[in-house]
């Protein structure tokens, strides 16, 4: 990892070396190897590319939970006005399954699995349709708000 401009990567090492060449012949040769290199790892599975909108759809589908940062999911110093985005996230309600009793399960539009254990009398049941406010609060906890109501303390599980 190379501190003053981020993760370093060979592949990115090589087009870097290849910009500096200042032969024209030699240049071309060295960024054709490179591409080489690049597409064969890409086809091989070795390698893959992805722009800031895939980042933001797999933070979102992975909103809520605990990820080591690899560097990959804009934690770092160069995304932070993308965290903000992902310190709450807006969704709505897929499906709903269990009672005031038992506490909810809830399947967002994106396929993630939540689930209130302690729900409080003053909750309207939630329905399939409702718009989902979830919010990250304290030491990895989380707050769900069905349709504006107040919020209450759920967990992720799938």
């Amino acid at each position: 990892m190379d501190d003053d401009q981020g993760p370093s990567n060979a592949y990115l090492e090589a087009l870097k070396a290849c910009q500096a060449e200042s032969d024209p012949a030699t240049r071309l040769a060295c960024f054709d190897t490179a591409a080489e290199s690049m597409v064969g790892a890409s086809e091989a599975g070795e390698l893959k590319l992805v722009d800031r909108e895939e980042v933001r759809k797999t933070r979102r589908k992975l909103f809520g939970f605990s990820l080591p940062d690899f560097g990959i999911f804009g934690k770092g110093d160069d995304h932070r006005e993308d965290e903000d985005e992902f310190s709450q996230m807006e969704t709505t309600i897929a499906s709903v399954s269990g009672s005031h009793s038992t506490g909810y399960t809830l399947r967002t539009a994106e396929g993630a699995v939540w689930r209130l254990d302690d729900v409080p009398g003053r909750l309207l049941e939630p329905r399939k349709g409702d718009t989902l406010l979830i919010k990250s609060g304290a030491l990895s906890s989380y707050f769900l708000r069905i349709n504006n109501q107040r919020g209450i303390k759920g967990s992720r599980i799938r």
